[in-house]
């Protein structure tokens, strides 16, 4: 019997680093998606197509979305949304975290801070480096 891969929620940040990259070194993303199974959400996936400026950008951007899992937003998300009121700045990390906890999938971002008292399962992206 197959072993089940980890699975992961990526933040906006994490896609925006490989979108950047140089291909210089691996991404934190590559190494997740060569060992796991990367979920990010539709607001994850709007964030990028609204920063996307041009068209080899927009390619980019969908080439990079069609190899992961993208989450809408179903209305079970608005049921928990009130338990990360005053933990998270506003609707858009609180919408992130309730994906997150109803899928009970760990968060990668390098913008833990912006999550630390909400109590879900945040992986700092330099573990996921050093711990390969």
């Amino acid at each position: 019997m197959e072993k089940k891969k980890p699975e992961y929620l990526i933040d906006t940040d994490i896609l925006i680093e490989y979108l950047d990259s140089a291909a210089v070194e691996e991404t934190v993303l590559e190494i997740l998606m060569e060992r796991s199974v990367c979920f990010t959400t539709v607001i994850n996936s709007a964030e990028l197509f609204f920063n996307a400026h041009n068209e080899i950008r927009n390619e980019a951007v969908r080439q990079l979305l069609s190899a992961l899992k993208v989450l809408g937003l179903n209305s079970r998300y608005s049921l928990n949304i009130s338990k990360f009121f005053n933990k998270v700045a506003g609707v858009r990390e609180a919408l992130i975290c309730s994906v997150a906890l109803n899928n009970n999938l760990p968060l990668v971002t390098r913008q833990k801070e912006k999550y630390l008292n909400a109590g879900i399962k945040i992986i700092d992206p330099e573990e996921i480096k050093t711990g390969r």
